[in-house]
């Protein structure tokens, strides 16, 4: 077959040719963005119910919810979390589940329950995350008249938003900040009372004048038409000009009996930007856009904003595009780079231009080949993928090298052209093929990693196997029609070796020699580097993910204290200013509840969540221990966390589970004031000191308003009329809405904003009529409740978090707290990052046994020999010391990364080895058919094919080791995220390449000779 395509070097070029043209075109066609698009295999479920009490909203609302979903298919696990007027709901589902029917299924369940919940609660809302649900860029709307709030709002929801989502390639657009207007009720009591009138009079008149009759059907002779009774309250005048009925059935203006008035909404948050309030959009993108289109696309739309609307600015932060953009190109400058170094390292051995420049050529024509199987299979243009590729750029001038190597020494022998090209590309077509398939064999077992991690490797394999297939095709087909053509044909004006390359040789042929006058020595070397790799292995520092430069800093307040929106955005414009002085460049702030319907987290109007941006990370550090004394010294009771602020990547891989949680639950019951208490001086007996509460435990004052029902019958005082009364004080339970053209308009009575105790003191009408002091029929007791109440699926449960500390006995440290827990009549379960850290290391494991056991499979196919693939394998701890020396040296920990890139040193160090086994087998063969004995046959195919295979092994070692170097220096994430993948490959095989020049030849010898 190759000596066919070889006869025919114009098919093959325009072939190929034509496919190139094709791979230009499917480059600007796909889809490009910061991470592929993966779903995260989980679900939120947010349940809004204002002025309902968390007790309540539990029993009645979220109990039903999460029982009803706990048989959805491949949950794995449900808890919730119930605040005062709010609820979240989390659904973990098995990673292999399809997110798409679960979404599905989680909501056709919800519309099920829908007669069984609160007709006046709104539906719940179903998030499902997604790497696209991330946003790629906020674009800030600030009123530059702080009086224009409302008027910018509007044009923020009504104008703005809309624009951005119709942009090509926008999914959704995200909005917090906004503040409408309402209809304020102010009744005039003193004439109501006059006229024996109460509020419920004019609410009743309200809502009647506002009713919608609907659409009507009229019928007219042979014709039929449908006729809308349209609504006349559309101002306030309006509304004052409702008729209230009089006792004696004379009509008067609601105008007379009340104020309406059009008056704020008052929040329940806020957005801030650098120090002011603005409004927030999240803009992300759908999942085939390419980032690199729609990004100047959105900076058009804004400088149209800046030019239409000169009463507000704009201004973008948080710019995932920005980031993917820095990413992408410092990985593309790594594979130019990388190719280049590759490519130029191969004048250091080859004593001709022709040679390495047709070897080179490989790497351009694999990268457009393999955008051609990117597009076919549906492959993004991501960090990633990109990465898998510049792992993989110096492996893919392997296989030309080992080609044109071998066809240039068919040449040498005297062979023609054509036989030269076919029998050197046929003889080394099984060690190459051994190469690539070892190193796809030890990558596949990775797509068992559970999680993201396994989602992400997977793309990096894919790109990294499809670049590795194509570059065979361009070495076995492509890279001998062009040596035929563009090579001399006279072999001797082709310079073979450099002068470098000879005194290589004769270093190798010296290094040799006294391996084999010292083998009990390099025997026992080889052993302690093996033994040295592993004490590095068991002594190495590890982590979970791979550690990032970060220059942003988000701090998470819980003001831990019943504070009011507007006390929330006071102290969070104080600690803005104190940021600005130390250096923060850009500063956001969502104060109290967010408005974002992507939110994921708890929502409460004591919260605040603040984000930093600063020019160094130097600065931020500073600026974060300095802002945590600040708030130490200002807010002591505040709760605040101060970490990185979240990109798209930690967004996904960064988990907020606690190291370990213990989770308690009172058998049979509740958790009742008794079981609270019992299990708070349980806690205080925990054998371990360094425990911190869950939210479940979390406590906040509250008052109890208690009526005394001797005092209510004493007096005729309906109990009803009492509890309409706290609702007019305390509540904002709205008349109506007036709907027009999409607009809504709420119209609620007055709020009263007296203190407390003043507001005690509004009366209450007896069935007499007589009118007495509501807090004559109230206790008034001032106690403290849970904050949130937890709950998973069994039910209610506090939790405690313990934290991860050195050499801790977790298994001995769960059986004292199971003890302590029965003795005082709890139930306990554990859940955590230290259970998923003990299944990973287990997963890891047994995906390093099942890539052993692939990489020995596909060997013992390739050579038919059950001992050679033994053999190539022993040298897979001396490249694994490689590997740990130089993490070492960098002062690297083992991550994600590094672990995978431990399995990938498995296949990538045994290609060399391969080679050279094939060699000394194909050898021993020749020479014993021209009738030498086994013991010479042996040492000279030994002698010979260390020789034959030096250049091409060094070669391809070098070229991949460089190729890979740029990634280590360049900037941006990208790069970052590889860095400890890099530094174990390039350790493993520089190391692993060397130590196999003089450990193979040595093996080989100790076994073949028995």
């Amino acid at each position: 077959m190759i000596r066919y395509l070889l006869q025919r070097p114009i098919a093959v070029l325009m072939s190929f040719g034509a496919v190139l043209l094709f791979g230009l075109a499917a480059l600007r066609q796909l889809p490009i963005s910061l991470l592929p698009p993966i779903d995260v295999p989980r679900i939120l479920v947010r349940v809004s119910y204002p002025n309902t009490p968390a007790a309540a909203l539990e029993q009645n609302v979220v109990a039903p919810i999460r029982e009803n979903l706990l048989t959805t298919n491949g949950l794995r696990n449900i808890t919730s979390k119930t605040a005062n007027h709010a609820a979240v709901i989390q659904l973990e589902f098995e990673y292999n589940t399809r997110m798409d029917l679960a979404f599905i299924e989680v909501n056709e369940k919800l519309d099920r329950l829908g007669g069984l919940l609160p007709r006046e609660m709104p539906r719940p809302q179903v998030q499902r995350i997604n790497t696209s649900d991330i946003p790629i860029i906020r674009l800030q709307v600030t009123p530059l008249d702080p009086g224009a709030y409302s008027q910018v709002s509007e044009l923020a929801e009504k104008t703005i938003k809309r624009r951005l989502e119709q942009l090509p390639g926008v999914s959704v657009v995200d909005l917090n900040g906004a503040r409408g207007d309402f209809f304020e009720i102010r009744p005039k009591d003193d004439v109501l009372q006059a006229l024996r009138l109460d509020r419920r009079v004019l609410e009743a008149a309200i809502r009647g004048a506002n009713a919608e009759l609907g659409n009507l059907s009229v019928r007219d002779g042979q014709y039929r038409y449908f006729v809308r009774v349209g609504n006349t309250l559309q101002s306030p005048q309006d509304v004052a000009g409702i008729p209230i009925a009089l006792p004696g059935g004379t009509p008067v203006p609601l105008g007379r009996l009340a104020t309406v008035a059009v008056s704020p909404q008052t929040p329940t948050g806020y957005h801030l930007y650098n120090g002011r309030e603005a409004l927030a959009l999240t803009i992300q993108k759908q999942p085939n856009a390419r980032m690199t289109k729609l990004a100047p696309a959105i900076n058009a739309l804004a400088a149209e904003f800046r030019r239409d609307y000169p009463y507000a600015d704009f201004a973008f932060t948080q710019d995932q595009n920005y980031l993917l953009k820095l990413s992408i190109n410092n990985l593309s400058q790594s594979l130019w780079l990388g190719g280049a170094l590759a490519v130029l390292s191969l004048f250091f051995f080859l004593g001709n231009y022709a040679s390495p420049l047709l070897m080179g050529l490989s790497i351009p024509i694999s990268l457009v080949l393999t955008f051609v199987l990117f597009y076919a299979l549906g492959v993004s243009v991501n960090i990633i993928s990109l990465s898998g590729l510049a792992l993989g750029i110096g492996m893919l001038i392997d296989n030309a090298i080992i080609v044109i190597d071998n066809v240039t020494r068919k040449r040498r022998t005297g062979l023609s052209m054509l036989d030269s090209a076919a029998m050197g590309t046929g003889e080394v077509t099984a060690p190459i093929l051994g190469q690539v398939l070892t190193t796809v064999a030890v990558y596949a077992p990775l797509v068992l990693l559970s999680g993201l991690a396994g989602a992400l490797i997977s793309d990096q394999a894919v790109a990294l196997t499809i670049s590795l297939g194509v570059s065979l095709l361009v070495a076995f087909i492509l890279a001998p029609s062009l040596y035929r053509l563009l090579l001399p044909k006279d072999v001797s004006e082709l310079r073979e070796d450099t002068r470098f390359f000879r005194w290589v040789l004769a270093g190798y042929h010296a290094l040799v020699g006294w391996v084999f006058r010292h083998k009990l020595i390099a025997s026992l070397a080889a052993v302690c580097l093996g033994g040295a790799g592993i004490w590095l292995a068991v002594h190495a520092p590890t982590t979970a993910l791979p550690q990032i430069k970060k220059t942003e800093t988000q701090l998470a307040i819980n003001w831990n204290a019943p504070i009011d929106a507007a006390e929330n955005l006071r102290r969070i414009k104080e600690l803005d200013a104190f940021l600005a002085t130390e250096g923060a460049q850009i500063r956001e702030a969502e104060v109290g509840i967010s408005q974002f319907l992507l939110q994921q987290e708890d929502p409460a109007i004591a919260k605040a969540l603040v984000y930093a941006a600063y020019k160094t990370p130097e600065d931020k550090a500073r600026a974060d221990a300095r802002a945590a004394r600040w708030l130490a010294r200002r807010y002591p009771a505040a709760i605040a966390g101060i970490g990185d602020a979240p990109n798209a990547f930690t967004q996904l891989f960064s988990s907020s589970a606690p190291y370990l949680e213990a989770r308690f639950q009172a058998e049979g019951a509740a958790f009742s004031a008794e079981n609270a208490s019992r299990l708070g001086k349980m806690l205080e007996k925990l054998p371990s000191a360094q425990w911190q509460k869950d939210a479940g435990l979390q406590e906040e004052p509250s008052i109890d308003l208690i009526p005394k029902p001797e005092l209510l019958a004493e007096y005729r005082v309906p109990q009803a009329a009492v509890e309409e009364a706290l609702n007019r004080l305390f509540g904002q339970t709205p008349i109506s809405e007036i709907k027009r053209f999409g607009d809504i308009k709420t119209l609620r009575f007055e709020e009263d904003r007296a203190p407390f105790y003043e507001r005690l003191e509004q009366p209450v009408q007896s069935l007499s009529g007589q009118a007495y002091p509501l807090k004559l029929f109230l206790d008034v007791q001032y106690a403290s409740q849970f904050k949130f109440i937890t709950s998973g699926k069994t039910g209610e449960y506090k939790a405690v978090h313990l934290f991860e500390t050195p050499r801790r006995d977790i298994p001995g440290l769960q059986r004292q707290i199971d003890a302590l827990a029965r003795e005082n009549g709890f139930t306990v379960e554990y859940a955590g990052r230290y259970f998923d850290n003990q299944s990973n290391t287990r997963r890891l494991l047994f995906i390093f046994l099942i890539s052993i056991g692939l990489l020995y499979f596909v060997l013992a196919i390739e050579f038919e020999n059950l001992l050679h693939p033994l053999l190539v394998m022993s040298t897979l701890p001396l490249g694994l010391f490689g590997s740990f020396l130089l993490l070492r040296l960098f002062n690297a920990p083992v991550d994600v990364m590094a672990a995978i890139g431990l399995v990938v040193v498995l296949g990538i160090i045994t290609d060399d080895p391969i080679l050279k086994v094939h060699t000394i087998n194909r050898l021993r063969k020749a020479y014993a058919l021209q009738g030498m004995g086994i013991k010479e046959a042996l040492e000279r195919a030994i002698h010979d094919a260390g020789e034959i295979c030096l250049k091409p092994v060094l070669m391809t070692s070098i070229t991949t080791v460089l190729g890979l170097l740029p990634v280590l220096f360049m900037p941006g994430l990208g790069s970052e995220l590889q860095r400890t993948l890099v530094l174990v490959i390039a350790g493993g095989l520089t190391l692993g390449t060397f130590n196999a020049l003089w450990f193979i030849p040595l093996a080989y010898w100790a076994t073949a000779r028995r």
